[in-house]
């Protein structure tokens, strides 16, 4: 399994992440074919942010709308751990299971080390079983320069 996440669309997880740091942000991938083209970032209502997130409803809505209208399918919905690893949390497990929403990948963003985040995209299954899926990209793999170099 994997899913194509261009290397701008990388770049927004990255800065809505820490746009909403300390708080987790939220929100939608949208493409075609497992390719992503379009991302939409959702506000993250739940009362306790830092640890937890929930969709507003209202940019569900506006997201699903957004989709409808230019024939793209909802690929995954993303969202950022600030104080842990880009793993979903039995948390995440259950309410992906309980939403209904096992169709989409889900998108971790780890902002442990915040100058490295770590970006994993996952399968939850029915079961509550979780998957990692392949993460490929457009373009060369940028690799950091070295003393040696």
């Amino acid at each position: 399994m994997k899913i194509i996440i261009p290397r701008l669309i990388i770049s927004k997880l990255i800065e809505h992440s820490l746009i909403e740091d300390p708080n987790e942000c939220c929100g939608y991938l949208m493409g075609s074919n497992n390719k992503v083209s379009h991302i939409f970032n959702c506000r993250n209502i739940h009362q306790s942010p830092v640890t937890r997130y929930a969709l507003d409803p209202l940019d569900q809505m506006k997201a699903e709308k957004y989709a409808d209208d230019n024939n793209l399918d909802i690929l995954g919905i993303y969202h950022s751990h600030t104080l842990s690893q880009a793993y979903p949390s039995p948390t995440d497990v259950s309410n992906a299971v309980e939403s209904g929403w096992i169709d989409p990948a889900y998108i971790l963003i780890s902002l442990v080390e915040k100058t490295r985040p770590i970006i994993r995209a996952f399968k939850i299954t029915q079961d509550k079983k979780v998957e990692e899926m392949i993460i490929e990209h457009d373009g060369q793999a940028y690799i950091s320069p070295t003393e040696n170099s």
